[in-house]
């Protein structure tokens, strides 16, 4: 008997591509795509960077930990971290028990260039949000290599990215 078929779990730096190419792995392999960051924001009725504003950031990963704990969908999907999410152990231990953890390795150059205009992310609305984007991967970077099942290179194109994660998937999933 076939075994079950693990979801599909996508984290990285903010800018990775999380979003995009869990939009686009859901089109290919025909799983439904969750955004973590968007079930919040769905879940407390106000956008993250309220959020980080009113609250801080230590309420907002507490708010991640409980979604994850009571996900209340039937695998298997595809579910885009925050870029902070695997910061909290227990979020790694979750997540380990729910699928298989993609890391989208980008370098914060191709990251910043991505996102320096997008006023949305919280992390980066500093006064050098290139210097902060580079702190922040440099603090980050080995936790999701560490927490990750597969490093994959969000470098590349789009379509190179989502090709070779499906081909992990699938080799995985049988």
């Amino acid at each position: 008997m076939k075994q079950d078929r693990k979801s599909l779990i996508l984290t990285g730096m903010p800018g990775s591509g999380k979003t995009t190419i869990g939009l686009n792995l859901s089109k290919k392999l025909g799983l439904t795509f969750y955004d973590l960051d968007f079930l919040i924001e769905e879940n407390e009725k106000r956008k993250i960077t309220e959020i980080f504003e009113m609250d801080g950031e230590e309420y907002f990963r507490k708010k991640e930990t409980e979604i994850i704990k009571n996900f209340p969908y039937k695998a298997p999907y595809i579910l885009s971290l925050g870029g902070g999410t695997i910061t909290r152990a227990e979020n790694v231990f979750l997540l380990k028990n729910i699928g298989k953890i993609f890391y989208l390795k980008a370098s914060p150059e191709i990251i910043f260039d991505r996102i320096k205009d997008d006023k949305t992310r919280p992390l980066l609305l500093k006064e050098n949000p290139k210097k902060a984007l580079f702190e922040l991967y440099e603090k980050r970077h080995l936790q999701y290599e560490t927490s990750a099942d597969f490093i994959v290179d969000a470098n590349k194109k789009t379509d190179e990215t989502v090709f070779n994660i499906v081909e992990i998937y699938e080799k995985i999933n049988g």
